[in-house]
């Protein structure tokens, strides 16, 4: 259930955002003549680039470069705070699992109209990641070293599919940590030092959605009274991969021993990665000419490839969080916000055992 509610609502965010946006590229076309085909050139004087025309026309967006980029953004934002504890200090060691949720805002402000402010959800992304982490300590080093890891398999939710890998490894070095001595001002209040975080961070995801296209009347660019019908089922897929190296300064305080704030800032290099995006159509066609009946044009197949376009190459972000300390379990939430254009945001929510 965990995995389809995953893989659903990566799709439903991820590929309804991807068919919001406009991509210009030439699709490619597989032409098969029906029994009017001639007929219908003939009456019209069209021609198979005017059929050809109006097929491509019908994937024709723009800027498809900027909504990858975009996309890849928001799924490289999703692997932050999943893979680390900035909060916990366990002595020995801990495990635990979270997920998260990224999206990419453009908000325009206009002066002297406080009502109208658009905002614009430019990218999403959606991750979720077990992990597990081994403190150093005990050999007297003040290191945490954390991996994580996911595989979801392909997964079908009625006309939505998808699979999701990622993992990570991280090494956190802490600074001036607190004795672990239970005076009544520590369990009060208790500052937990700096930490500073490094490691690396890949995530793939493979997202694929499917809808039938109701019959719909094309007469754009064709002659007065000449139009088409196009009838048929569509598809389309993003391959999407992610990998960077996040360098990260932290410090938590913990109230009354039952909650722990943190935050700080972080600095994301990106390693590589892209994102590409298939928009397919196979589609029957029915001619119509003035005062004629309907022609049968035949089918096609249309193919529309947006190739791999990689992610933003750094990015500076806020992290804010809190956790819950209920014994050995850690509850939290984790905020990012990167102040580019568009702002990106993400949430994490998980729970980890600390020992």
């Amino acid at each position: 259930m965990m995995r389809k509610t995953v893989v659903t609502l990566g799709l439903a965010f991820g590929l309804l955002a991807a068919s919001g946006r406009d991509v210009l590229a030439q699709a490619q076309i597989t032409f098969t003549p029906g029994a009017d085909t001639q007929t219908f050139f003939n009456q019209t004087g069209l021609s198979q680039q005017n059929l050809n025309n109006t097929l491509n026309g019908l994937l024709q967006m723009t800027d498809a470069a900027g909504f990858l980029k975009k996309f890849g953004d928001a799924q490289s934002f999703t692997s932050k705070g999943m893979g680390v504890d900035y909060a916990s200090e366990a002595t020995y060691l801990e495990v635990g699992g979270s997920a998260s949720f990224a999206f990419g805002m453009d908000r325009t402000y206009q002066p002297g109209n406080i009502n109208n402010v658009p905002i614009q959800v430019q990218s999403v992304g959606l991750n979720a990641s077990l992990m597990a982490g081994v403190s150093l300590s005990s050999l007297g080093i003040p290191v945490m070293i954390f991996g994580n890891g996911m595989h979801v398999p392909t997964q079908q939710y009625g006309d939505m599919s998808g699979a999701l890998d990622n993992w990570g490894v991280h090494a956190q070095l802490r600074l001036f940590g607190p004795s672990r001595d239970s005076s009544t001002l520590k369990m009060l209040v208790r500052w937990g030092g700096i930490a500073v975080t490094t490691g690396y961070d890949y995530s793939h995801m493979n997202l694929r959605l499917n809808r039938n296209i109701p019959s719909t009347n094309f007469s754009s660019g064709l002659p007065a009274g000449v139009s088409v019908d196009v009838a048929g089922s569509a598809s389309v897929s993003v391959d999407m991969s992610t990998k960077s190296i996040p360098l990260e300064v932290t410090t938590s305080l913990r109230l009354l021993t039952l909650l722990t704030a943190y935050g700080g800032v972080g600095f994301d290099f990106q390693m590589g990665g892209g994102s590409a995006m298939n928009l397919d159509l196979d589609a029957s066609l029915v001619g119509h000419a003035p005062g004629g009946p309907n022609l049968d044009l035949g089918t096609a197949h249309v193919h529309l490839p947006i190739p791999s376009v990689s992610p933003s190459p750094a990015k500076i972000r806020g992290i804010l969080g809190v956790q819950f300390n209920l014994w050995l379990l850690r509850p939290f939430l984790q905020f990012n916000v990167s102040n580019t254009s568009p702002t990106l945001y993400s949430l994490a929510v998980g729970a980890r055992l600390a020992y």
